[in-house]
């Protein structure tokens, strides 16, 4: 990875609903609207999120009928995984993380 591209990653990161988006993710293909509901933000500020972390290749969309899924890209750069492994793994057991993943599991049972 070339320090440019290390630099702007870093700089994605330094904005903790990017890092709450990145956490949830991490597990799942999720819509703009689910991440709304999950992180109780509104939809102009996740997508302003979303195309950062897009536009920084973290992130990416596809969309599939009326929906636009986004999912986190990983690469096989180590150092690139290796940022993205101190988010989904080195800061797993904060609190906001946990609780995101709680709304998250509940949201896929209410899908059912």
């Amino acid at each position: 990875m070339q320090l440019k591209k290390a630099r702007q990653i870093l700089k994605s990161l330094a904005d903790d609903t990017r890092l709450r988006i990145i956490n949830l993710l991490s597990k799942k293909e999720l819509t703009v609207s689910e991440l709304c509901k999950i992180l109780n933000k509104a939809q102009p500020n996740i997508s302003k999120h979303l195309t950062r972390l897009r536009l920084t290749g973290l992130a990416s969309d596809k969309r599939r009928g009326l929906n636009v899924y986004y999912r986190l890209l990983r690469s096989q750069d180590k150092a690139y995984n290796s940022l993205l492994n101190s988010i989904t793994i080195g800061l797993a057991q904060l609190e906001i993380f946990k609780q995101d993943l709680a709304k998250l599991s509940k949201l896929k049972t209410d899908r059912k």
